[in-house]
């Protein structure tokens, strides 16, 4: 079975387009209309249906159904439904040849996209999807994700880009524990209410905290931290939580050349991913140290954790 990848698509430069009149697309025109200014539809009638009317819906007369091909170059997303399945199945041939996504609702072997259920907390969105399999599983992740989420919890993402530019001089590592830390007490429950002064204080208080350590340390910038994970059962949902956290967290992970543990698909895309023989663990791990980079490595031989400084000879 072929997976789908996911990804966010701009709706706000180009509007999509919805061809068809079927009254099952007044779903589709609303959900588009939450990302889109405008939402373009062809019906092939001088009016549309009521039941597809919306504020953001602009009607395009003077095209035929069987020429709605005629508008399908540019478009971020096209959603056909024309109740004639050859007619859906030329347009979406076309439309997938022409490189552009499209969804025929209930046809999944003509579709090259699919609508997930969606949780928006702006400028936060959670898209879940099964693939065409099971829209009410779905539907009933997205209630629990909403239960979840208060719904000012896009405010948590507009606050933490706002300090960007004072964590820059921190490495990489620091800045998103400072996030982290940001986002799992109870200043970002503050943030959430809409209460940031408080925050703004907690991290200046801790920023300061921070300099007067690398001015303490004996070249000017704190070490990484370093964790050796036992590995030998390599399954992500037996890991306890510790170390799930430190693989997710890492900057660098180090594990034995041929081997591509099944752990590593928790881990940050932008790891740096380091396969190599033992007796080179030791060298790279201490390089990425001293960059302020936090290191795990991944070893079946029962190694302890070790500190920041090093790794066990």
């Amino acid at each position: 079975m072929a997976q789908r990848f996911p990804i966010f698509i701009d709706l706000g430069s180009v509007a999509p387009l919805v061809v068809g009149a079927d009254q099952g697309l007044a779903a589709k025109i609303r959900l588009l209309a939450g990302f889109a200014p405008v939402v373009d539809l062809v019906t092939g009638m001088d009016l549309p249906p009521g039941e597809l009317r919306h504020p953001q819906m602009r009607h395009i007369t003077g095209v035929a159904l069987q020429a709605a091909d005629s508008l399908f170059r540019g478009r971020p997303l096209i959603i056909i439904e024309t109740g004639d399945m050859a007619l859906n199945t030329r347009l979406a041939t076309i439309a997938r040849e022409a490189g552009v996504p499209v969804n025929v609702p209930d046809c999944p072997t003509l579709c090259s996209f699919y609508l997930g259920a969606i949780v928006e907390r702006d400028p936060v969105t959670v898209a879940i999807s099964t693939g065409g399999f099971s829209p009410v599983l779905a539907q009933r992740l997205r209630a629990r994700i909403e239960d979840m989420l208060p719904t000012g919890y896009g405010r948590l993402a507009i606050y933490l880009n706002r300090i960007r530019h004072r964590l820059r001089h921190l490495s990489a590592a620091r800045r998103r524990g400072l996030q982290h830390q940001i986002i799992e007490s109870d200043i970002g429950t503050r943030i959430i209410d809409g209460d940031t002064a408080q925050a703004d204080s907690w991290v200046i208080a801790k920023l300061t905290a921070q300099m007067a350590s690398m001015s303490a340390s004996v070249n000017g910038s704190a070490s990484g931290r370093l964790r050796v994970i036992e590995s030998g059962h390599d399954d992500p949902d037996h890991l306890q939580r510790p170390a799930a956290e430190a693989i997710r967290n890492a900057d660098v992970i180090i594990h034995t050349q041929g081997e591509s543990p099944a752990v590593l698909s928790l881990a940050r895309r932008e790891v740096e991913l380091l396969a190599v023989g033992p007796r080179a663990q030791r060298r790279l791990a201490d390089d990425r140290l001293a960059r302020g980079l936090d290191v795990v490595i991944l070893t079946d031989n029962g190694m302890k954790s070790a500190g920041s400084s090093g790794i066990p000879a």
